[in-house]
């Protein structure tokens, strides 16, 4: 009797078949084994990771109820060790099953040796997690202060954690006094993330300080503010910010601290404000009988004038509206073509008398085209209040060569001079089909 069979041939040496084979296969099964292992470090130090799929997230979840049932033996086999209590507080937290955590981080923390701060630590994490701040903090201060580097570098994560609540539901004036203690702990050990914790520290003041100037507490925003700018000297928001409350106590303070904000970052100034405090100073200084500063202080004044009227443009300055955006193809050059349509409206009080714009065109995140157009010159002013003729633009990409995303977008600035552009208006077109 005859079988029909399927013959699998293999053309080549048989040894070097299965060498592949085998190394393949190890490459997968160390590839799960280092993935699971991946999985499990990162559940047990806290590190969730928010982006995972469907798939990674359902596969964690089962991890993490093998993990608690197998912990769950090692804890009555080995009833003593706070390692299991405290691995199985971790496993439940990321289960959130809060209650359950607690309870194995306090049974972690009564049988821990007496200088291991660890179960601590994660019991104040958790705490902080259910928003039980106080309470987070009452650990801290129960553990009190000991030359242990491991316990510093506790303290200071901690601080962190209730310095980030504390910021987000509001309570600047707390949420900075926690970045401070992190701060202190970690300026100790000279920890890597002292830099990022500043940076929270000094947003945490200029929100404190801004909360202050609305209830009309002065004094106590500029006290906050200095803080911070013992931190960031050159920090432009800091600067700005306590120049202006500086204007009626120390004016050339004031003077001092906005002039580096007009070098640093002219766009971000209110030169009306700058230009009162320099005739106020000019003022000040006649009254002294220095008759030579005041008028220095006035030609300044008149430079800064002239500067902010042929180098400044704000985007208030300027509205855009939009006649037309679309993107339509060239079947003979086999391009894709975006056209716009738009006019200008000069809401300024003053005239422009130097006006450019740039049209920059992207397909996905590679740009495709800029375009720079004159609008206005000396020869032809744009008055105040008046709108412009519409104004059309477009730009081509190739079928060939459009293959980076569905849509095609348009950015469009505007400035008097190059360096100080403004952003009007951004938007994009999904590319019509094309048909071959």
């Amino acid at each position: 009797m005859n079988k029909n069979r399927a013959i699998i041939r293999f053309d080549g040496n048989a040894g070097d078949y299965w060498k592949t084979f085998f190394t393949t296969l190890f490459i997968v099964v160390m590839f799960v084994v280092l993935n699971i292992f991946y999985m499990v470090h990162s559940i047990l130090n806290g590190e969730v990771n928010q982006k995972k799929n469907n798939v990674d997230a359902v596969f964690e979840s089962y991890l993490v109820d093998i993990l608690i049932d197998k912990n769950n033996q090692f804890a009555k086999v080995y009833p003593k060790n706070y390692a299991v209590n405290m691995r199985l507080g971790i496993l439940y937290s990321y289960k959130k099953d809060y209650i359950a955590a607690e309870k194995e981080f306090k049974n972690s923390i009564e049988k821990s040796l007496s200088y291991d701060y660890a179960p601590s630590y994660q019991l104040a994490k958790l705490y902080v997690k259910m928003d039980r701040l106080q309470d987070a903090q009452e650990i801290m201060d129960k553990i009190g202060e000991k030359p242990n580097k491991k316990l510093i570098r506790f303290k200071g994560d901690i601080y962190t954690l209730l310095g980030d609540s504390y910021f987000n539901q509001g309570y600047y004036a707390l949420s900075a006094i926690k970045y401070d203690k992190a701060l202190y702990y970690y300026k100790v050990i000279k920890f890597k993330d002292e830099k990022i914790v500043k940076e929270r520290y000094v947003n945490a003041c200029i929100a404190l300080a801004d909360k202050f100037v609305e209830i009309g507490k002065i004094d106590e925003a500029i006290m906050t503010l200095e803080k911070a700018y013992d931190l960031k000297p050159n920090m432009i928001t800091i600067n700005y910010k306590l120049g202006l409350l500086y204007i009626d106590n120390d004016p050339y303070k004031a003077y001092d601290l906005l002039s580096f904000v007009h070098k640093k970052s002219p766009q971000s100034m209110n030169y009306d404000v700058y230009f009162d405090l320099i005739n106020k100073l000019a003022n000040i200084e006649e009254s002294k009988g220095n008759p030579t500063e005041a008028e220095l202080y006035r030609k300044r004044a008149k430079y800064y004038q002239t500067f902010v009227k042929n180098n400044l443009l704000y985007d208030k300055d300027l509205f855009i509206s939009v006649n037309k955006l679309d993107v339509n193809t060239d079947i003979a050059a086999q391009d894709y073509i975006m056209n716009m349509q738009f006019t200008l409206q000069n809401n300024s009080s003053l005239d422009i008398e130097n006006l450019s714009i740039r049209a920059v065109f992207k397909d996905g995140d590679k740009v495709i085209q800029t375009l720079t157009q004159k609008i206005f010159d000396e020869t032809r002013v744009f008055e105040a209040g008046t709108v412009t003729p519409p104004i059309s633009i477009s730009a081509s990409e190739s079928y060939n060569g459009s293959n980076r995303g569905d849509n095609l977008s348009v950015d469009i600035y505007a400035y008097k001079y190059p360096k100080y552009q403004v952003k009007l208006f951004s938007d994009s077109v999904k590319k019509p089909e094309v048909i071959e």
